[in-house]
């Protein structure tokens, strides 16, 4: 039987300490609460607390008014912790298992209310991120005012989405309030260097132009893994009427990098080799032949024309190109293990020599995202309805270059004594690295060149409809409820081989939820929702696979003090999603699971106690488990990869007055729970806990600061599922910035 957790009276508990401290917030200082309608979620609101978000509603609505589960790191929060990804930035998030490979600079990697979001689920300011395979977008935290998590199923107003939620960046915009700007340098560990620069122009009373820029170099802890980032993020602020208002934001974005994600084999990091344990600086490929360069490019605008007080339309559209071209190693399998010819290539049964293959990907994608809607205020009777009625598109085009399976990565200076074919065997205990590597076929060993590369067009869109009422029935009581239709297809053509593939799906999806608000501040909310994620693949007799769907139930209170500036929010939720699918599109291997069902709970406390200490605590936990799969040895396990328990503090103290006025010191701790490396729950991963702290002083326009993640450089694997993964090393940042 699962061990059970609640976390009930640890969460009461900490509420109770939290409120206790408010009555010593008068010997620190006096607060300043800010209004609701005051803030906005496109604008800094400079602390850690958000009153708003638009994510859950496609507007700005207070956060205690959704009955939905919906998180806010805010730019202040990020300027304080330096984080140096979307998942960094969301590490003190309830709920969601963040970097769980490491820190990747391919793409972020997240798992929210134990559901996996590869590919999937990350939104810029409200429309899709639309990315597939490699082809895949991260965006540079720097370039973010803020970053709201709306957790559980969200297909009612987004079409095709995971159902552990959507992670929705919202972008920093031209302001046309006043001139402000600033400018970072940054040095760090592996010989990290930065600066970047945020600058925002009012040219008149309707006009003004923003530009943040950042060029970035470092190593990691990895032997000869570097990477170069330069960003430059243009956009525009038009007050065309006092009815209509254009915002144009583009941003351009290149990494010249050596590929960070060393997938290394489970023997010699979680389990026992007899050399010992792989090093947790190496490096599988050779920096010389590994690359990773990638060019993001994209322009759009939000539209806002307010008819009348009772009626507004928006539209948001953004164009996306990007160019891909990388070449990685990644571990195959040990020498030994290889078939019919394990004894020739390891005689001795040493297990230090693996053979590794190659990811390989050229080509480029083109991505468009339109989103048209128009609210509607209107009262019946004494209830006040908000009516969103919208039409959205979503399109991605890939053109890709790869072979049609891996190729095992040889090297060309040697031989295989016997086999006489290029030495494909690589001692991962004492690594050397070839100036000439080839590549081999992995079936008949033949040597391989760009003329073996097929080439693979993509082509994937979503047309919706949506429709939501929220319904102010008392001004104390609110229902949300809405539904969506949707109307998706991928075509998938390989002219190298004539092969083709066309899949079409239509799904409809609604969400339900109210909150009623009382008398002590105390917001009980419940909810259901609903989701669905098209499988883009086929079943080994050439069906088109079903899509992922999914359910969720989901109670929760939420807490807005009135004595303090703080957000408190408990959940319980319920979510089952069924046809999870594994193994290779069209072959015998590929196969849909059948069921996974997660139950959990949890806990976020974001408050601003005084004005010299502020909190952030996250408390989560999730009984993940598969009820229904082909293989009947693996019901009732936990997926791989899920951890069940998560905990997060942060805290900052902000020196007031006296000498050290200025001075500002956090820390944080970071609790990620043991997880299985399969469905059958035979190998575990560790548990493990990380400190991070900083500490920065500002004396009139300067602020000095200083960053420590994995303050004691733990080593640790964050993650395993066929390979496995070190996490982070100690990284330490020292900042000086100038502001104005």
């Amino acid at each position: 039987m699962k061990p059970r957790f609640t976390l009930t009276p640890v969460s009461l508990a900490i509420a109770l300490a939290l409120l206790t401290n408010i009555t010593h917030a008068e010997e620190m200082g006096t607060l300043v609460i800010e209004d609701d309608t005051e803030q906005s979620s496109t604008t800094n609101n400079f602390n850690y607390v958000s009153n708003v978000a638009q994510t859950a509603t496609k507007t700005d609505e207070q956060i205690t008014k959704i009955p939905r589960a919906v998180s806010v790191v805010t730019r202040e929060q990020m300027d304080d912790r330096a984080p140096i990804s979307i998942s960094d930035a969301l590490q003190y998030t309830p709920s969601i298992q963040t970097n769980f490979y490491g820190e990747d600079n391919k793409q972020d990697w997240f798992v929210i209310r134990g559901f996996k979001q590869a590919n999937n689920g990350l939104y810029q300011d409200g429309t899709r991120l639309y990315s597939s395979g490699f082809y895949s977008w991260q965006i540079d935290p720097f370039m973010l005012e803020r970053i709201e998590v709306l957790r559980g199923p969200a297909s009612t107003l987004n079409g095709q989405t995971p159902p552990g939620g959507v992670v929705n960046v919202i972008s920093k915009r031209a302001q046309l309030e006043e001139d402000f700007g600033s400018v970072t340098g940054t040095v760090g560990s592996y010989d990290r260097k930065e600066i970047n620069l945020d600058v925002n122009k009012v040219i008149n009373d309707k006009l003004a132009f923003r530009m943040v820029a950042l060029t970035r170099e470092n190593g990691t802890k990895v032997d000869g893994v570097e990477a170069n980032r330069t960003l430059l993020a243009p956009s525009l602020a038009w007050k065309i009427s006092d009815d209509t208002k254009l915002t144009v934001l583009a941003s351009y974005q290149k990494d010249d990098s050596d590929p960070y994600l060393q997938f290394l084999p489970m023997e010699g990091t979680l389990t026992s080799n007899p050399n010992g344990k792989i090093g947790y600086n190496t490096a599988l490929g050779n920096a010389d032949w590994e690359t990773f360069q990638r060019e993001q490019t994209s322009v759009g605008y939000e539209l806002e024309h307010a008819f009348n007080d009772n009626l507004s339309f928006q539209q948001s559209a953004r164009f996306s190109h990007m160019d891909i071209y990388l070449r990685q190693a990644y571990f195959g399998r040990y020498s030994a293990d290889v078939p019919t010819y394990g004894a020739l290539l390891d005689s001795t049964n040493s297990r230090s020599d693996i053979v590794r293959l190659a990811s390989t990907a050229d080509g480029y994608s083109d991505a468009f995202n339109i989103d048209n809607r128009f609210i509607y205020k209107v009262n019946v009777g004494s209830t006040k309805h908000t009516v969103l009625t919208g039409i959205d598109y979503q399109s991605i085009y890939i053109n890709n270059k790869d072979y049609a399976s891996d190729p095992i990565i040889a090297d060309g200076n040697k031989i295989v004594p016997g086999l006489n074919i290029p030495d494909l065997r690589f001692n991962i205990y004492n690594p050397s690295y070839s100036n000439n590597i080839v590549l081999l076929n992995s079936s008949t060993f033949a040597t391989l060149t760009d003329a073996d590369l097929q080439t693979t067009k993509t082509k994937n869109r979503q047309l919706g409809f949506y429709l939501q009422d929220k319904a102010n029935i008392t001004d104390k009581f609110t229902v949300i409820a809405g539904a969506r239709y949707d109307d998706t297809s991928n075509e998938t053509n390989n002219t190298s081989t004539n092969t083709k593939t066309d899949i079409d799906l239509h799904q409809w999806t609604g969400n339900l939820g109210a909150s009623y608000q009382l008398d002590n501040g105390l917001v009980p909310y419940a909810n259901y929702a609903q989701s669905f994620n098209p499988i883009l693949a086929l079943d080994a007799d050439n069906n088109p696979a079903k899509p992922e769907k999914a359910d969720s139930y989901e109670i929760g209170v939420k807490f807005k003090p009135q004595s303090f500036d703080g957000q408190f929010g408990i959940a319980a939720y319920q979510v089952t999603k069924e046809n999870l699918s594994s193994g290779s599109s069209g072959t015998a291997n590929f196969r849909q699971l059948g069921e996974v069902r997660n139950r959990g709970i949890e806990f976020e406390a974001i408050a601003n106690l005084n004005r010299a200490v502020t909190l952030v605590g996250t408390l989560s936990y999730v009984d993940s488990e598969i009820i229904e799969d082909t293989n009947s040895a693996n019901v009732g396990k936990t997926p791989a990869q899920i951890a069940s328990k998560l905990a997060s503090v942060w805290a900052n103290y902000n020196v007031i007055d006296g000498i050290l006025d200025g001075l500002k010191l956090g820390a944080g701790v970071r609790y990620i729970g043991e997880t299985y490396a399969d469905n059958t729950e035979t190998n575990k991963v560790p548990s493990y806990a990380l400190i991070d702290a900083m500490a920065s002083y500002r004396v009139d326009n300067y602020k000095f600061q200083l960053v420590a993640k994995n303050l004691l450089d733990k080593e640790y694997i964050a993650t395993c599922s066929g390979f496995c993964y070190y996490g982070d090393s100690r990284n330490i940042m020292a900042s000086v910035t100038y502001d104005w």
